[in-house]
């Protein structure tokens, strides 16, 4: 028998999703295991979208973790629809997050051997996604007692609350088991601003920004030699961290092959330093058609056209905001399509379609990106030449940078 991963962007327009799979195939290519975990949901309104994705794309009727990677309505609002819809599809589903983001208060009282606690300061978001937890199954929240800042007392952790490093360094995909010989995983590397193996922490930019982002969860994946990385909306003062942690010596060795570009492209992560330390062979970006914060920005996909190891960077769906719009040749107005096949970059593939005036074709597409790794090409080196006729994984899409919308398959070396 032999592990498949994959690993699917979808395309959720402004926000974020990710459904990471990995599939036991047996002799006669039968599926025999199956483990799956679904990091974000996109908005509210996308939770539909994502469900309908998972069950009938990916055609999982079981969904074993969740992740959260924050509590920013883009990424953990369709969770909040998906673990609401009365469906048994994330029934018995692990979920991890940040944990609690209230005040929490925790006295003792006399004559008693427990603790008074009360917890103030919650969002109602954050407190409709509690609800949609507990309305069925057997869900595990194994984050619940973790707090998103240091325990301001010492009856706080004796009360049983978390620090909020606690999940560093956890296992996510076979939490609480052994992963099977062979298998991918998911580890934490970051939490609430904090990096594993990174000595100190918080990590904050010191800038007065909502430190929601700056407190991403961060994961890795691994399968035998191939990894990926993604962090939410993770920011550069924590990447810097993360860099270190995924390639100390920062060498082809220590590469990741793919990775997951934060916070939509935004310039406030995915610095050039970062990109080369990692040196990818692929990056992804979930943006949405005409977004409000027109992701990705010009400097992110400059630092990304500009890494050596990169053969291609994807974006869920095609752009319509004036910073991209300048850079694929439209110079509106008046307001005329851009010329799609002769403005993009060798290096850049933009899936689906959503916007019929820029368009290179009629319809909808949606821009839904899935990276696929078998377990040889998962035990190619990640460095130096590999035997004609193999590669070390695929990436497949629907392409916005063509009139018949062809499929693209790439196969990364």
């Amino acid at each position: 028998m032999a592990w498949n991963l994959e690993i699917h962007h979808i395309d959720v327009g402004q926000g974020d999703s990710t459904l990471i799979i990995a599939r036991d195939i047996n002799f006669f290519g039968n599926v025999v295991q199956t483990q799956a975990a679904l990091v974000d949901g996109g908005t509210y309104a996308k939770g539909v979208d994502v469900h309908d994705y998972v069950t009938n794309t990916a055609n999982l009727n079981q969904v074993d973790v969740i992740v959260a990677t924050h509590y920013d309505a883009d990424h953990f609002g369709g969770l909040r629809r998906v673990l609401g819809n009365g469906t048994a599809v994330y029934d018995n589903a692990l979920i991890f997050d940040q944990g609690e983001p209230g005040q929490i208060s925790v006295k003792s009282s006399r004559g008693q051997t427990g603790f008074v606690q009360h917890i103030s300061n919650r969002e109602q978001d954050y407190t409709a996604y509690l609800t949609a937890i507990n309305s069925r199954g057997a869900r595990n929240r194994v984050t619940a007692n973790v707090s998103c800042a240091p325990p301001s007392t010492h009856m706080t952790a004796l009360a049983g609350w978390r620090q909020p490093n606690w999940l560093l360094g956890e296992e996510l995909l076979w939490h609480g088991a052994v992963p099977p010989v062979g298998a991918p995983t998911i580890t934490c590397i970051a939490a609430n601003q904090y990096v594993d193996g990174v000595v100190g922490g918080p990590f904050t930019s010191g800038m007065a920004v909502d430190p929601k982002n700056e407190k991403s969860l961060a994961l890795l994946v691994e399968f035998n030699n191939f990894r990926y990385y993604l962090g939410g909306d993770i920011e550069s003062t924590q990447e810097t961290r993360i860099a270190q942690r995924i390639n100390p010596a920062n060498n082809a060795q220590g590469r990741v092959l793919a990775m997951k570009v934060s916070h939509h492209g935004s310039d406030r992560s995915t610095a050039a330093t970062f990109v080369n330390r990692l040196r990818p062979s692929a990056a992804f970006i979930s943006c949405g058609f005409d977004n409000t914060h027109h992701h990705p920005r010009p400097t992110v996909l400059q630092n990304l056209q500009n890494c050596a190891t990169l053969q291609h960077y994807y974006l869920t769906a095609d752009r319509n905001n004036q910073a991209f719009r300048t850079r694929v040749g439209k110079n509106g107005p008046p307001a005329v399509a851009p010329n799609l096949a002769g403005a993009y970059t060798a290096k850049a593939v933009v899936a689906g379609c959503w916007g019929g005036l820029y368009d290179a074709g009629p319809g909808v597409r949606e821009g839904n990106i899935i990276l696929s790794v078998t377990t040889a090409q998962s035990l190619q080196p990640v460095t130096g030449a590999i035997p004609m006729g193999t590669h070390r994984f695929r990436v497949t899409c629907e392409s916005a940078n063509c009139a018949n919308h062809q499929n693209v398959q790439n196969d990364h070396d």
